[in-house]
């Protein structure tokens, strides 16, 4: 008997087997790709949930974050505001703040006509006017219903501030408001910081007109500039892109995998880079173009501060001639800032998170307010109602401002929140009194 005759025979595994066995192994395989993948997600966001990139998949394909400001739009005389079809509530403030029809983050209509029962007062300036007309509403309106010419009267705020806004975009929000027959009891008006910093660290530094709004040219980088067509059409399809494969995982059936979902990140940020990286490309060849940065500015040094803080007089100028005209009280209040010497007394903490030697503001601040500070005075001068709140901190140790820039908690925008009202029942008994002796 030889060894192949004596060995036993193998018993061959049915089709059957075979198949349940290559099933077992790709379901390990697969939940091993899928843990592995399930880990990874957790790694780039430590609060990962389906429920959360769900959401952010759906803003991607809807349009509205595929690029940066993608919510905002283009306005014929705003320069921009947010479009109320991608522009999702966002919170602040307690609240949950949408995008009204008109584009700007309210949850009033801005359109209001004056009434007996109703005392409209129109917020305009950037984010600190916006975060203030939020946390220090309360505030205002208690003090001011507890004047006795406004007991029983209804206060209305109208938001015609955005985060970003600098004049004259003021200005002209309040024409163009006006234009549509909107009606004001009283428009305050909160700036300074953007009107100065930006214009200059931002416009100028990248020869953009100061009199555009901010980074002008990064809000234009999608739109076509003939000189820059190929890169421009790249660029939309880069954005085209990034929707169409958000689009694919929400109606795929393996929508829940994790793997699934993984490849869409790695996917999507690939397109995300290649987009920054064509952006900035596009903003290098662009550097002169009419198109994206406006007229050059002909300024420079000692002459570009006076331009810019003539600028910003000259709005505040025009819009109390416009509410003059319309029998509205105007208030123009200069904001604090943390940079304005011996403005307040700031604590390590503060020092640590929102003092920066090294951030142009600093700079740009300590030669600058000085400047809009003797504006104010000629502007107080010329009848408009000036107020200079650089000093409101200059006595609270506590905490208060919250970043390197211009902004503050609730707790300071209170504070200002109490200067301003007390300032603005002092308009109003000068009017009342201007009104008797008519």
């Amino acid at each position: 008997m030889n060894a192949s005759e004596s060995s036993p025979k193998r018993r061959k595994l049915s089709r059957k087997k075979r198949m349940a066995f290559l099933a077992a192994g790709i379901g390990l395989v697969f939940v091993c790709c899928e843990l592995i993948s399930c880990g990874a997600l957790h790694f780039v966001d430590v609060n990962f949930s389906m429920r959360e990139w769900r959401s952010r998949q759906s803003d991607i394909a809807a349009g509205a974050t595929v690029s940066d400001a993608a919510s905002e739009a283009f306005h014929p005389y705003l320069g921009w505001v947010h479009n109320p079809q991608l522009s999702s509530s966002a919170a602040f403030a307690g609240r949950m703040i949408p995008v009204n029809s008109l584009g700007f983050k309210d949850d009033s209509k801005s359109l209001y006509k004056r009434s007996d029962d109703t005392f409209i007062v129109g917020i305009a300036g950037g984010s600190v006017a916006w975060r203030f007309s939020w946390e220090a509403v309360d505030l205002l309106t208690q003090k001011l219903s507890e004047y006795p010419g406004l007991r029983g009267r209804r206060i209305q705020f109208v938001r015609m501030a955005l985060p970003g806004y600098k004049q004259p975009q003021q200005l002209m929000a309040q024409n163009y408001l006006l234009a549509q027959g909107a009606e004001f009891d009283v428009i305050v008006n909160i700036d300074g910081y953007n009107e100065t910093v930006l214009a200059i660290a931002e416009n100028a530094a990248r020869h953009i007109s100061i009199f555009y709004p901010r980074a002008w040219h990064s809000r234009m980088v999608a739109v076509v500039d003939p000189s820059t067509s190929a890169e421009s059409f790249r660029l939309l399809e880069l954005r085209g892109h990034r929707a169409r494969i958000a689009k694919s995982v929400l109606t795929s059936r393996f929508h829940w995998s994790y793997t699934y979902n993984l490849i869409w990140l790695l996917r999507d940020r690939a397109a995300k880079m290649e987009l920054m990286d064509l952006g900035r490309d596009i903003l290098d060849l662009r550097q002169t173009s009419f198109l994206t940065h406006g007229p050059q500015n002909p300024w420079t040094g000692d002459e570009l501060e006076r331009e810019v803080a003539a600028l910003w007089s000259r709005s505040s100028l025009q819009m109390h001639h416009l509410c003059k005209a319309n029998d509205t009280l105007y208030l123009h209040v200069l904001q604090p800032n943390q940079y304005v010497p011996n403005s307040k007394p700031l604590g390590e903490a503060e020092r640590d998170v929102c003092y920066s030697e090294f951030d142009k503001s600093i700079e740009i601040v300590q030669s600058m307010f000085p400047r809009l500070q003797e504006e104010g005075r000629l502007l107080a001068e010329a009848g408009v109602e000036f107020s200079d709140q650089t000093m409101v901190f200059a006595n609270v140790e506590e905490p208060l401002y919250v970043d390197p820039w211009c902004h503050f908690n609730e707790k300071g925008n209170l504070l200002l929140g109490t200067s301003i009202a007390d300032r603005l029942i002092q308009m109003l008994d000068n009017a009342a009194a201007e009104r008797e002796t008519r």
